[in-house]
């Protein structure tokens, strides 16, 4: 049976539920998908529910709710765990799985239309893989599957079975099966609820947790982990890589250790603080000999164009049981680099590499940029960063200023503008096109002695609401929601339209430029250039 997510996350704890997700894959099914821990964010009796398992069958939708451990009824009561540290009374779990089917009932129906109406039977079953409950009037016996009949999973299929069964005469206004095209917008329906990847920033700066919907597309390469030993995921910038890297480390410590690397010694500091599980080593590239004599069951190489040399490759394939060529590795890829970096990747390596693995992409969907801003990055440099998702926003924005004394005045307008309006100082970062701060008109700002380097906090626990300062290159691989591109000059941009690349593709909500004297008319022969080479000006 198809199972979503393709791996048990590392954070599960629950050994229970982890014998069912494989008890489930292991069914026979090619027709079902389940579901693990679909989060129910408006039960109506408690602020957040879930359900263990929700199983979408041709015949039924039946949810599953699994207990572990020492399970026991006393005076009426439940109670769970270890005698000295149980915990309740709570609801018994057929209870819990009751309330969670008809939440989830009352959830769908809102967006795919009243199950009844559409015919959609549904039930539940209850499972305690460690015991075995004496029968209660609480349940009949197709609700419930004991330690003796779940028999460690084996049993598991003929206990779906009993349920179905058992259900379906109580549904008796069924139309089965269900059609595919339903079972399909149920799916799709259900994923955005519980396949979610926290924001990047939001972990970093422990800001109330908010979460990136993945869109279908990456919840589908997620799906490729399983059945692809060797996956190269290619697309522009914020179409989710870095999302679905950690996602993808996260899956895969809960069955070996894992190397996740990169060039970029800030990203490795950012991800290190949320990928805290044992089995997952973050490093960046440059200090790979601190593991060189061990061998990862599993390696992820983010911003791979960055490391797309044999001498590179080399060191990576040592890193990898079964190396390059029989190991499991993933590599993430902006192909955008080889127009606008040559000198830094070698097309030969790549040539080496892509036979290797399977290649998935370009991935299309741009997730973090507004359009606004992915049609001035692609008006000006020609990269493609797929389509925006995120949405409208305001129009990119260009200050022309005569020097660096104008342009911190011009910035320091603009910050207290956007602080007006409620925007924290924490949101918004200055990109320095030299990266040099001693040089940089941030230093002359009046907010300079309350502006962080951005390398100094990056994987702290940052608390204040300042401004963030840095290079171009420290910041690949991050994102801010309002990002200043600061001491511009004409000649960054001969022959770096990589750093433009990076720059523009930080910015989720808002892009401001200052252009120093020549700096714009740089920027026009530049989109001049890019609609010559496509054929769209001549």
């Amino acid at each position: 049976m198809r199972i979503i997510p393709s791996e048990i996350s590392g954070s599960t704890r629950s050994q229970a539920e982890r014998s069912v997700f494989a008890a489930l894959k292991a069914i026979p099914d090619d027709r079902s998908v389940a579901l693990h821990t679909v989060h129910l964010p408006q039960h109506r009796k408690k602020r957040v529910g879930e359900i263990d398992f929700v199983v979408i069958m041709p015949d039924i939708l039946l949810f599953i709710e699994v207990k572990g451990g020492r399970v026991h009824h006393r005076d009426g009561k439940w109670y769970y765990g270890p005698p000295g540290r149980e915990t309740g009374p709570e609801e018994s779990p057929f209870a819990q799985a009751s309330g969670g089917m008809h939440e989830f009932d009352r959830e769908i129906g809102a967006l795919v239309g009243d199950l009844r109406d559409h015919g959609v039977p549904s039930g539940y079953l209850v499972i305690t893989t460690d015991i075995d409950l004496q029968r209660t009037t609480e349940f009949e016996p197709q609700q419930y599957l004991g330690k003796t009949a779940y028999d460690g999973g084996r049993g598991l299929a003929q206990g779906i079975e009993r349920a179905t069964r058992f259900w379906l005469k109580r549904n008796r206004w069924a139309r089965i099966p269900v059609s595919a095209s339903l079972r399909k917008r149920m799916l799709e329906a259900v994923r955005p609820d519980f396949d979610l990847v926290p924001n990047l920033q939001s972990r970093l700066t422990h800001l109330d947790v908010t979460f990136e919907r993945l869109t279908n597309e990456q919840l589908d390469r997620l799906d490729e982990l399983e059945s692809n030993p060797r996956l190269i995921w290619t697309g522009g910038a914020g179409t989710g890589k870095t999302f679905l890297a950690a996602e993808a480390a996260r899956r895969k410590s809960a069955n070996g250790s894992v190397l996740f690397t990169c060039a970029s010694t800030t990203l490795v500091a950012h991800m290190d603080r949320i990928l805290t599980d044992d089995a997952i080593t973050v490093l960046p590239y440059d200090r790979l000999d601190e593991v060189r004599d061990r061998a990862f069951d599993q390696l992820i190489v983010d911003e791979a164009q960055d490391l797309m040399t044999f001498e590179r490759l080399s060191t990576l394939e040592e890193l990898v049981s079964g190396g390059l060529a029989e190991g499991r590795w993933i590599f993430m890829l902006d192909q955008n680099n080889q127009v606008l970096a040559p000198d830094a990747y070698d097309p030969e390596a790549w040539e080496y590499l892509r036979p290797l693995g399977s290649v998935y992409g370009p991935m299309k969907r741009n997730c973090r940029n507004t359009v606004q801003i992915v049609k001035q990055v692609r008006f000006y440099t020609g990269a493609d960063v797929g389509i925006a998702s995120a949405g409208e926003g305001e129009p990119v924005r260009f200050a022309d200023v005569h020097d660096a004394q104008e342009e911190a005045t011009v910035l320091d307008a603009y910050v207290n503008e956007l602080v007006r309006e409620g925007v924290s100082p924490k949101d918004i970062t200055l990109l320095s096109a030299s990266g040099d701060w001693e040089t940089s008109s941030a230093r002359l700002s009046q907010r300079a002695s309350k502006i962080e380097r951005f390398a100094d906090v990056v994987g702290t626990d940052r608390t204040k609401h300042r401004l963030t300062w840095s290079s171009v290159s420290d910041f690949k691989g991050h994102e801010n929601h309002v990002v200043c591109l600061i001491d511009l000059e004409p000649e960054h941009l001969d022959g770096r339209l990589d750093a433009l690349y990076v720059a523009w593709t930080r910015a989720r909500a808002q892009l401001w430029v200052a252009c120093r004297p020549g700096t714009h008319q740089t920027l026009k022969d530049l989109g001049v250039a890019v609609l010559t080479r496509e054929g769209r000006l001549k």
